[in-house]
């Protein structure tokens, strides 16, 4: 959350797109000579072994090459052994556009462009519209929710609280935290209770209450929502406090905190067949950087780091010495928009276009996958006022929001032409549906 400034988490190597990219950024950060300066020093010595990647869908691969943030050395290893992709220049669209596109019609851009609250929704929702209450992993729970063999278990499972993600038609979300489940004070948990004792007639009371017949329909359906988070308590919690793993996550990162009940939830589901399909969400704040950037306890090197530990021991945890679901596990990543190539002077404002990671034993990694998959011509050119970003170097992006959504559905299982154009009304409106990262 708060738009992640994702051209200094993937930077060209190479000297002539390097030099740009240092331009644009207001020049190399330097606390001293250039307070002001975004851009990464460009990695030399045995920095390069820890930050070079070489994008496997690039046929000059030779000359353009890449090297990720400093704070993120097992993201560099996880993309060299081939499990973890890039989606570069992605971001909410309507439909493919240029400048001239942008500037001829507001009707060709999305709504709220550069506003934090519309282009979240935009991202989860995988639709470029405002009033849109839909998710699309919630609609996708929608179509595979009946063939999991334990129906009272939502297939859509937040870590992180309520999101627009993933609610669906008839998709509701379950909501737990990264510390598992929460009983009531002074209740049988799990109910029924036995014998009588001050807590039997307090779960008594409880249970004639959410009993009872409601004419007022606010009334009858908390009732509804409250059972149901009782029931799902007594299904889970017991299993859930049983389920360890064997893989130690970094303490002190609340990101690596709520991967880590994810990672619990998948071992208890598979163990108890509860689901053959499932999405969980999680989330990482602090990102929205316009000042402090480059330096503070929480800038964006400490946030990447925070991302890059606990993706990693997510991964290892997925592996087959604990859960052993790496091929049937895919974590990737949402953040609003990029930041603006040129600094404002201690950060950067919003942009538009950004990149994002796909990671799992199914991703066709090792890879940039860009303006619809297609090779290294589809890198956006990072110099400012270049034919694809505005003055202060917000990208117009290559890819649809749509796109990478939907490349995601298809390999959950949703390959139904009517129902990929439910979930993404405008998927038609580009030239490809599926960008094979996966």
């Amino acid at each position: 959350y708060g738009g992640n400034d994702a051209w200094n988490m993937l930077v060209p190597f190479d000297n002539t797109r390097y030099n740009t990219y240092a331009a644009s950024r207001s020049g190399v950060y330097d606390a001293t000579n250039n307070p002001g300066g975004l851009g990464l020093a460009q990695p030399t010595g045995s920095q390069v072994a820890l930050q070079k990647i070489v994008d496997g869908n690039d046929p000059d691969s030779a000359t353009n090459q890449y090297f990720l943030h400093p704070a993120m050395p097992e993201m560099t290893s996880l993309f060299n052994q081939g499990h973890l992709a890039f989606v570069v220049n992605a971001g909410s669209l309507v439909k493919p556009i240029t400048m001239a596109d942008y500037n001829a019609s507001s009707a060709n851009y999305p709504a709220q462009l550069f506003s934090h609250a519309d282009q979240t929704n935009q991202w989860q929702q995988a639709w470029a519209e405002q009033g849109v209450t839909l998710g699309w992993g919630g609609q996708c729970g929608d179509v595979f929710k009946s063939g999991n063999p334990n129906t009272q278990l939502s297939p859509c499972i937040s870590i992180a609280g309520a999101n627009r993600y993933e609610v669906g038609v008839g998709t509701i979300p379950y909501q737990i935290s990264s510390g598992g489940l929460t009983n009531l004070s002074g209740m049988c948990n799990p109910t029924p209770c036995t014998g009588v004792s001050s807590t039997s007639v307090r779960d008594t009371a409880l249970q004639a209450l959410l009993g009872d017949t409601y004419a007022n329909d606010f009334a009858s359906g908390y009732a509804q929502i409250f059972q149901r988070g009782r029931n799902l308590f007594n299904l889970l919690d017991t299993n859930l406090a049983g389920t360890t793993l064997n893989t130690a996550f970094p303490s002190g990162n609340s990101l690596a905190a709520q991967l880590q009940t994810v990672a619990k939830m998948i071992k208890l589901s598979m163990a108890q067949n509860y689901a053959t399909r499932q999405i969980y969400y999680v989330n990482l704040g602090s990102f929205d950087l316009h000042s402090g950037m480059m330096t503070g306890t929480n800038d964006h090197a400490a946030l990447l780091t925070t991302l890059s530990q606990a993706l990693n021991a997510f991964w290892t945890c997925m592996g087959p010495a604990d859960v052993n679901a790496q091929n049937n596990v895919t974590l990737f990543t949402m953040s609003e928009f990029a930041r603006t190539l040129q600094s404002n002077g201690s950060g950067s404002d919003h942009g538009w276009g950004t990149v994002q990671m796909v990671l799992g034993g199914a991703v066709k990694g090792g890879k940039l996958y860009s303006n619809g998959g297609g090779p290294i011509a589809g890198f956006p050119n990072q110099a400012l006022n270049a034919s694809n970003n505005f003055p202060r170097g917000q990208m117009i992006p290559g890819i649809g929001v749509e796109q990478y959504a939907a490349t995601l559905a298809q390999w959950m299982g949703i390959t139904s032409p009517s129902d990929l154009a439910t979930i993404f009304p405008n998927l038609a409106n580009f030239g490809t549906s599926n960008l094979g990262f996966v």
